[in-house]
């Protein structure tokens, strides 16, 4: 699901939301982490975010049944790989953690409407972008059409450089994430290069600290 801009004005710091946000980053560090062979600095970014999900998670009150049901899946999913010995890429992983992606997603998205904030919006679009993007950069195929009938990546990512746009435009703190954005917006629209993913990991890491300090 991808979110409109159309959202309630004001803050909520909704755990539910936070907790979408969490496993969105989880997803696409479980990705990062098979994109690169289970490496030590994606094992890490992997681990926390791992715990970061279980902490938003725990601070819910009364979360939804089937929602914690699909996380113990997702979760029991990590630890069972999280000291995979990678002999060569392994696309097993990634086409098993997309259909729980999908899975857990499907979940989630209806359980978050009409709690999201504009910033909270801007968010969850730029980590669905990040996951699906992580998802092809694993996939043998590849190509924006091919991801279970989603909306495509490109039109993602330009109806994201358009929101980034207005927040700018309305506020010039956001001219900062509006450059970083800018410094990757290309590559995640080609990712043709190898070195391009480790780019847009670390773009993000910066990108989400400004977030967080708005």
């Amino acid at each position: 699901m991808f979110l409109s801009l159309v959202a309630r004005a004001e803050s909520t710091n909704d755990r539910l939301v936070q907790f979408k946000i969490s496993s969105l980053q989880l997803f696409s560090s479980f990705s990062s982490f098979t994109y690169f062979q289970g490496d030590e600095r994606n094992r890490t970014r992997l681990l926390n975010a791992k715990e970061q999900g279980q902490r938003d998670l725990a601070a819910i009150e009364n979360p939804d049944t089937a929602l914690v049901d699909k996380w113990k899946e997702v979760i029991t999913y990590v630890e069972r790989h999280e000291d995979f010995n990678f002999d060569g890429v392994d696309m097993s992983l990634e086409a098993s953690w997309s259909i729980l992606r999908r899975e857990f997603n499907i979940i989630i998205d209806p359980l978050i409407v009409g709690k999201v904030n504009p910033i909270d919006v801007l968010q969850i679009n730029m980590e669905i972008i990040l996951s699906q993007y992580m998802g092809y950069a694993n996939s043998t195929t590849g190509g924006y059409g091919v991801s279970f009938a989603e909306e495509s990546l490109e039109n993602k990512i330009n109806a994201l450089t358009q929101s980034i746009q207005q927040f700018t435009e309305a506020d010039e703190r956001f001219q900062p994430l509006s450059k970083k954005w800018g410094y990757i917006n290309g590559t995640l629209l080609a990712y043709n290069s190898n070195v391009a993913p480790f780019v847009v990991l670390y773009t993000y890491d910066s990108m989400r600290k400004m977030i967080a300090s708005l």
